[in-house]
């Protein structure tokens, strides 16, 4: 596939009646709940225009260097959780970079802190109301990711 995609190779999205199915998977209890994976706010409310049971859930690249204000501006009087993944950059795909990772700011914060720059970036999400997926097969990091309560950005 070539970056980055030509408008014209583009299919337009039928939200109505995939929308509808979404819904029925719910409605006859194969899940709990029922979301969107990278929607803008114009595709969220496309969805909420038809919607009978609304996205629990959006779920977008966030991080404190990509904030997304728009789009959590948007889900603050809908009800819909934004629920981040990256939450250190896209490293290692081919439209990412390590902006986060090497943020100055964000080292900074993490040596004040005594924690790092990944406990920065997760704590930083919790506080703005984000819903968090951490991805890690390292124990270390793994403990480091759950050890970002009990101190505050000032």
């Amino acid at each position: 596939m070539e970056y980055p995609i030509k408008e014209e190779d583009f299919l337009p999205m039928d939200f109505t009646t995939v929308w509808a199915a979404i819904e029925e998977c719910q409605r006859i209890g194969l899940t709990k709940f029922i979301g969107v994976g990278n929607f803008s706010c114009n595709e969220l409310q496309e969805i909420l225009d038809i919607a009978k049971i609304p996205p629990a859930v959006n779920q977008v690249e966030v991080n404190p260097c990509w904030q997304q204000k728009k789009l959590r501006e948007f889900r603050n009087d809908r009800g819909i959780l934004v629920v981040a993944y990256s939450t250190l950059g896209s490293i290692g795909t081919f439209y990412g970079n390590d902006r986060v990772v090497e943020s100055e700011v964000l080292k900074k914060i993490a040596q004040t802190k005594g924690k790092t720059v990944a406990q920065v970036c997760l704590r930083w999400a919790c506080v703005q109301g984000i819903g968090l997926l951490v991805k890690s097969f390292n124990r270390q990091r793994m403990k480091q990711n759950v050890d970002i309560f009990g101190w505050v950005f000032k």
